[in-house]
């Protein structure tokens, strides 16, 4: 069976700020990419959607987060295409207080 992985798009601002950490600090920069290696395989099981990606209340629920790095990792999955949507990458106090 082929497995079809995920794309990824990033936001414009995140891209940039991604751009800025591979600067600052590569480990981090590293570990994050290698993260979104993982779930773009993981986001071809639709079960894996529930299982390893966690949803906000509504009515945010359309955003799925995970947490890397102490920090919150915001994005979107989309089946139809077969894309992960990238929104932001904050410290875990700003996404829930």
């Amino acid at each position: 069976a082929h497995i079809m992985v995920y794309e990824l798009t990033i936001e414009k601002e995140l891209e940039e700020e991604l751009n800025e950490l591979k600067r600052i600090n590569i480990r981090e920069y590293t570990i994050l990419q290698k993260k979104f290696e993982e779930m773009k395989l993981h986001a071809s099981v639709i079960v894996n959607h529930k299982a390893k990606f966690n949803s906000f209340e509504k009515p945010l629920q359309d955003y799925k987060w995970i947490e890397i790095n102490e920090k919150i990792l915001i994005f979107k999955v989309d089946p139809n295409d077969q894309n992960i949507h990238l929104c932001e990458y904050l410290p875990k106090d700003e996404v829930f207080q």
